[in-house]
Protein backbone atom coordinates (compact mmCIF):
# COMPACT_ATOMS: atom_id res chain seq x y z
CA UNK A 1 0.00 0.00 0.00
CA UNK A 2 1.25 3.33 -0.92
CA UNK A 3 1.37 6.21 1.42
CA UNK A 4 1.84 10.43 1.34
CA UNK A 5 4.02 12.29 2.96
CA UNK A 6 3.72 16.26 3.90
CA UNK A 7 1.02 17.73 6.36
CA UNK A 8 -2.21 15.37 5.38
CA UNK A 9 -0.23 12.10 4.22
CA UNK A 10 0.64 9.22 6.49
CA UNK A 11 3.76 9.44 8.65
CA UNK A 12 3.80 6.15 10.22
CA UNK A 13 5.00 2.47 8.27
CA UNK A 14 1.66 1.37 8.36
CA UNK A 15 -1.67 2.66 7.74
CA UNK A 16 -4.70 2.76 10.34
CA UNK A 17 -7.68 1.55 8.91
CA UNK A 18 -10.44 -0.32 10.99
CA UNK A 19 -10.81 -2.54 7.88
CA UNK A 20 -8.19 -5.00 6.16
CA UNK A 21 -7.64 -2.62 2.85
CA UNK A 22 -7.63 -6.00 0.83
CA UNK A 23 -11.31 -6.31 1.21
CA UNK A 24 -12.64 -2.87 0.88
CA UNK A 25 -13.03 -2.83 -3.45
CA UNK A 26 -14.83 0.25 -3.44
CA UNK A 27 -13.82 2.70 -5.83
CA UNK A 28 -10.23 4.14 -5.41
CA UNK A 29 -9.64 7.84 -5.30
CA UNK A 30 -6.96 10.44 -5.62
CA UNK A 31 -6.16 11.68 -2.07
CA UNK A 32 -8.20 15.29 -3.21
CA UNK A 33 -11.12 13.47 -4.38
CA UNK A 34 -11.27 11.76 -1.20
CA UNK A 35 -10.98 14.54 0.80
CA UNK A 36 -13.61 16.82 -1.53
CA UNK A 37 -15.61 13.61 -1.04
CA UNK A 38 -16.08 13.56 2.52
CA UNK A 39 -16.52 17.14 3.36
CA UNK A 40 -19.41 17.13 1.03
CA UNK A 41 -20.42 14.18 3.01
CA UNK A 42 -19.78 16.42 6.04
CA UNK A 43 -22.10 19.17 4.69
CA UNK A 44 -24.80 17.61 3.35
CA UNK A 45 -25.09 16.05 7.11
CA UNK A 46 -25.45 19.92 8.28
CA UNK A 47 -28.20 20.93 5.37
CA UNK A 48 -30.10 17.94 6.75
CA UNK A 49 -29.79 19.57 10.17
CA UNK A 50 -30.75 23.18 8.84
CA UNK A 51 -33.59 21.63 6.69
CA UNK A 52 -35.06 19.51 10.09
CA UNK A 53 -34.98 22.92 11.93
CA UNK A 54 -37.32 24.52 9.24
CA UNK A 55 -39.07 21.46 9.26
CA UNK A 56 -39.29 22.11 13.26
CA UNK A 57 -40.15 25.72 13.06
CA UNK A 58 -44.03 25.00 12.26
CA UNK A 59 -45.54 25.48 15.56
CA UNK A 60 -47.53 22.90 15.18
CA UNK A 61 -45.35 20.23 13.79
CA UNK A 62 -42.99 20.76 16.90
CA UNK A 63 -45.83 20.74 19.04
CA UNK A 64 -47.03 17.38 17.93
CA UNK A 65 -43.24 16.43 18.26
CA UNK A 66 -42.81 17.15 21.81
CA UNK A 67 -45.89 15.44 23.27
CA UNK A 68 -44.68 12.37 21.74
CA UNK A 69 -41.23 13.24 22.00
CA UNK A 70 -40.11 10.12 24.23
CA UNK A 71 -40.97 7.63 20.85
CA UNK A 72 -39.48 9.84 18.93
CA UNK A 73 -36.21 10.23 20.75
CA UNK A 74 -36.03 6.17 21.13
CA UNK A 75 -36.92 5.44 17.77
CA UNK A 76 -34.60 8.34 16.50
CA UNK A 77 -32.01 6.21 18.85
CA UNK A 78 -33.01 3.27 17.49
CA UNK A 79 -32.23 4.71 13.38
CA UNK A 80 -29.18 5.79 14.75
CA UNK A 81 -27.91 2.61 16.03
CA UNK A 82 -29.31 1.01 13.00
CA UNK A 83 -27.10 3.03 10.69
CA UNK A 84 -24.14 2.56 12.73
CA UNK A 85 -24.59 -1.43 11.96
CA UNK A 86 -25.40 -0.98 8.45
CA UNK A 87 -22.35 1.28 7.85
CA UNK A 88 -20.42 -1.47 9.57
CA UNK A 89 -21.86 -4.32 7.64
CA UNK A 90 -21.36 -2.62 4.41
CA UNK A 91 -17.70 -1.66 4.75
CA UNK A 92 -17.33 -5.69 4.82
CA UNK A 93 -19.44 -5.98 1.63
CA UNK A 94 -18.68 -5.21 -1.82
CA UNK A 95 -19.26 -1.64 -3.12
CA UNK A 96 -20.25 1.15 -1.21
CA UNK A 97 -23.99 1.70 -1.08
CA UNK A 98 -24.64 -0.16 2.03
CA UNK A 99 -22.57 2.34 3.80
CA UNK A 100 -23.65 5.23 2.03
CA UNK A 101 -27.21 4.06 3.00
CA UNK A 102 -26.26 3.69 6.67
CA UNK A 103 -24.70 6.85 6.83
CA UNK A 104 -27.87 8.61 5.61
CA UNK A 105 -29.55 6.99 8.26
CA UNK A 106 -27.10 8.30 11.05
CA UNK A 107 -27.55 11.89 9.54
CA UNK A 108 -31.21 11.89 9.25
CA UNK A 109 -31.96 10.64 12.48
CA UNK A 110 -29.36 12.74 14.47
CA UNK A 111 -30.17 15.87 12.22
CA UNK A 112 -33.61 15.56 13.35
CA UNK A 113 -33.32 15.45 16.74
CA UNK A 114 -30.60 18.52 16.69
CA UNK A 115 -32.95 20.30 14.13
CA UNK A 116 -35.26 19.88 17.05
CA UNK A 117 -33.31 22.27 19.10
CA UNK A 118 -32.51 25.03 16.49
CA UNK A 119 -35.98 26.65 16.95
CA UNK A 120 -35.78 27.12 20.37
CA UNK A 121 -32.76 29.87 20.04
CA UNK A 122 -32.46 32.77 18.04
CA UNK A 123 -31.17 33.54 14.42
CA UNK A 124 -28.28 35.28 15.57
CA UNK A 125 -27.45 32.84 18.21
CA UNK A 126 -27.76 29.98 15.06
CA UNK A 127 -25.80 31.60 12.97
CA UNK A 128 -23.07 32.30 15.63
CA UNK A 129 -22.74 29.02 16.64
CA UNK A 130 -22.12 27.45 12.82
CA UNK A 131 -19.57 30.12 11.80
CA UNK A 132 -17.78 29.14 15.54
CA UNK A 133 -17.97 25.37 14.52
CA UNK A 134 -16.97 26.31 10.74
CA UNK A 135 -13.69 28.03 12.13
CA UNK A 136 -12.98 24.93 14.78
CA UNK A 137 -13.72 22.51 12.11
CA UNK A 138 -11.15 24.35 9.67
CA UNK A 139 -8.36 24.90 12.57
CA UNK A 140 -8.55 21.67 13.94
CA UNK A 141 -8.80 19.59 10.73
CA UNK A 142 -5.62 21.66 9.55
CA UNK A 143 -4.07 20.91 12.35
CA UNK A 144 -4.31 17.28 12.73
CA UNK A 145 -2.76 17.47 8.92
CA UNK A 146 0.49 19.53 10.28
CA UNK A 147 0.71 17.67 14.05
CA UNK A 148 -0.13 13.94 12.94
CA UNK A 149 2.67 12.69 15.49
CA UNK A 150 0.16 14.96 18.55
CA UNK A 151 -2.99 13.91 17.55
CA UNK A 152 -1.87 9.90 16.87
CA UNK A 153 -1.12 9.83 21.10
CA UNK A 154 -4.09 11.58 22.36
CA UNK A 155 -6.71 9.18 21.28
CA UNK A 156 -6.48 7.20 24.71
CA UNK A 157 -6.52 10.62 26.45
CA UNK A 158 -9.75 11.69 24.39
CA UNK A 159 -11.62 8.39 24.87
CA UNK A 160 -11.14 8.54 29.05
CA UNK A 161 -12.14 12.35 28.87
CA UNK A 162 -15.27 12.09 27.70
CA UNK A 163 -15.94 8.89 29.44
CA UNK A 164 -15.70 11.21 32.56
CA UNK A 165 -17.57 14.01 31.13
CA UNK A 166 -20.58 11.33 30.58
CA UNK A 167 -19.95 10.21 33.82
CA UNK A 168 -20.01 13.87 35.63
CA UNK A 169 -22.95 15.11 33.79
CA UNK A 170 -25.33 12.05 35.02
CA UNK A 171 -23.93 13.14 38.42
CA UNK A 172 -24.22 16.37 38.57
CA UNK A 173 -27.66 16.64 36.46
CA UNK A 174 -29.54 14.38 39.99
CA UNK A 175 -27.35 16.95 42.34
CA UNK A 176 -28.86 19.74 40.69
CA UNK A 177 -25.15 20.81 40.10
CA UNK A 178 -24.24 23.84 38.35
CA UNK A 179 -22.75 22.85 34.91
CA UNK A 180 -21.94 25.69 32.87
CA UNK A 181 -18.58 24.86 32.61
CA UNK A 182 -19.16 21.20 31.02
CA UNK A 183 -19.92 23.05 27.65
CA UNK A 184 -16.40 23.99 27.45
CA UNK A 185 -15.12 20.90 28.09
CA UNK A 186 -17.42 19.15 26.04
CA UNK A 187 -15.90 21.54 23.53
CA UNK A 188 -12.30 20.68 23.94
CA UNK A 189 -12.66 17.73 24.17
CA UNK A 190 -14.35 17.36 20.64
CA UNK A 191 -11.80 20.10 19.35
CA UNK A 192 -9.42 16.94 19.55
CA UNK A 193 -11.48 14.71 18.49
CA UNK A 194 -11.80 16.47 15.11
CA UNK A 195 -7.91 16.59 14.90
CA UNK A 196 -8.25 12.60 15.77
CA UNK A 197 -10.28 11.60 12.97
CA UNK A 198 -8.66 14.02 10.51
CA UNK A 199 -5.51 12.51 11.06
CA UNK A 200 -6.92 8.77 11.02
CA UNK A 201 -8.88 9.68 8.15
CA UNK A 202 -5.53 10.61 5.90
CA UNK A 203 -4.29 7.52 6.92
CA UNK A 204 -6.74 5.30 5.44
CA UNK A 205 -6.91 3.96 1.80
CA UNK A 206 -8.60 6.40 0.07
CA UNK A 207 -11.64 4.71 -1.33
CA UNK A 208 -15.76 5.76 -1.11
CA UNK A 209 -16.07 3.74 1.77
CA UNK A 210 -13.27 4.99 4.14
CA UNK A 211 -14.57 8.30 2.87
CA UNK A 212 -18.12 7.60 4.21
CA UNK A 213 -16.52 5.65 7.12
CA UNK A 214 -14.61 8.74 8.25
CA UNK A 215 -16.70 11.51 7.45
CA UNK A 216 -19.74 10.38 9.61
CA UNK A 217 -16.90 10.08 12.40
CA UNK A 218 -15.83 14.02 11.99
CA UNK A 219 -19.64 15.28 11.34
CA UNK A 220 -20.26 13.89 14.95
CA UNK A 221 -17.70 15.98 16.19
CA UNK A 222 -19.08 18.64 14.29
CA UNK A 223 -22.59 18.42 16.01
CA UNK A 224 -21.48 17.76 19.51
CA UNK A 225 -19.12 21.24 18.97
CA UNK A 226 -22.36 23.05 16.99
CA UNK A 227 -24.62 21.80 19.84
CA UNK A 228 -22.32 23.12 22.96
CA UNK A 229 -21.61 25.95 21.36
CA UNK A 230 -25.17 27.19 20.87
CA UNK A 231 -25.92 26.24 24.26
CA UNK A 232 -22.97 28.79 25.25
CA UNK A 233 -23.36 31.43 22.93
CA UNK A 234 -27.34 30.76 22.52
CA UNK A 235 -30.22 33.31 23.09
CA UNK A 236 -33.60 31.72 23.92
CA UNK A 237 -35.89 32.56 21.37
Amino acid sequence: MAYRNGPFGASEEQAISPFDPARDHSSKLTRGSYNLLMGGLVAAGFVVIALCGLLCSNASFLMSILQNYVFYAIGSLAVSIGGFVVIMRGMRREGFGMALAGYAMVVVSMGFTTGLILPFYDLPSIANAFVGTAIIAAVFTLAGGLWPQFFARIQGVLTVSLLALIVVSIVGLFMGADMGWLDYAVVLVFCGFIGWDTYRAQQCEPTVKMAIFNAVNIWLDLVNVFIRILSIVGRRD
